[in-house]
């Protein structure tokens, strides 16, 4: 054999050995309901190259006051176009109902306080209630409580980053725009 048909076939076979992109930690199942009943998977969202999920619960304190931040930020990355930014529940951790409640159930119980949530305190992002494997489970799984902010990169749908806490309790756009925290959380979606 000549030295450059061996060359191709070692190149040949490297190629098909190469790894395959994969999502990490079941994010690439990650769907739910908006309020209105639409299903959205995420991993097939291709208008974005970056996705935020912030998690929320109403009975969370920082989770209330964090809205104002969250409502500018979804503003700016949408001016900017650096993905999308959504609000999250475990429809599970809203009602207190039986774990093993039918999904169908647990998301009629929390779309309705949901959409208290969104009148109350003017909540301006999509609101997706989750279906499984999404489960918030403290100290023992991807999402330890609320609130919590993941960073997915799309094409597949990856982790990147994870945010434990608020973003920011700042209330004031004209503080917002620098706050440290608000700046760095754009920095990571790809903003500079």
């Amino acid at each position: 054999m000549s030295l450059i048909f061996r060359f191709l076939i070692f190149f040949v076979c490297l190629l098909s050995c190469t790894t395959k992109k994969q999502s990490n930690f079941q994010v690439g199942l990650f769907e739910g309901l908006d309020l209105n009943g639409k299903v959205i998977k995420f991993a097939e969202i291709k208008d974005a190259n970056r996705i935020a999920l912030n998690v929320y619960s109403p009975s969370c304190t920082p989770c209330v006051e964090e809205i104002p931040a969250l409502n500018y930020i979804n503003k700016l990355i949408q001016t900017e176009k650096l993905g999308k930014l959504y609000m999250v529940v475990d429809p599970y951790s809203i009602v207190d109902e039986d774990k093993n409640l039918p999904f169908h159930d647990a998301y009629s119980l929390a779309r309705k306080t949901m959409e208290e949530e969104v009148s109350k305190h003017n909540i301006l992002l999509d609101v997706i209630i989750m279906k499984k494997p999404f489960k918030i489970l403290p100290q023992k799984g991807l999402i330890t409580g609320t609130p919590e902010t993941l960073l997915l990169k799309t094409d597949p749908l990856v982790l990147y980053y994870n945010f434990i806490g608020p973003i920011s309790s700042g209330k004031e756009e004209g503080k917002l725009q620098n706050d440290p925290k608000v700046l760095f959380f754009k920095r990571m979606m790809g903003g500079i």
